[in-house]
């Protein structure tokens, strides 16, 4: 039964996630939060606006923060669909 225990050793939902999302494994798996992962990113994007448009004011960033919402909201009615089909899929007697 190790091979098994191998399958999940190898389960990780950040892999998972990027094959859906992407089709190919994840490059580095992160051991941070998803708190931590989201602010990190969060800096990197207010630093190269910050750096492209020095003298803006926050309407450049509502427009950011209203894309992320947007971005944010579909992918969590995809991930609940996703959610739904894999419990049908598990559920079903053809398993």
């Amino acid at each position: 039964m190790d091979y098994i225990d191998e399958i999940f050793g190898r389960l990780n939902l950040q892999q998972i996630s990027s094959f859906l999302l992407h089709g190919v494994p994840c490059n580095k798996i992160s051991g941070k939060s998803y708190k931590q992962r989201m602010e990190e990113a969060w800096k990197d994007v207010l630093k190269m606006v910050k750096m492209k448009f020095p003298d803006e004011d926050d309407e450049i960033y509502d427009g950011v923060y209203d894309y992320a919402g947007v971005t944010q909201d579909v992918y969590m009615e995809i991930g609940i669909k996703c959610g739904v089909v894999l419990a049908m899929q598990l559920l079903s007697k053809e398993v």
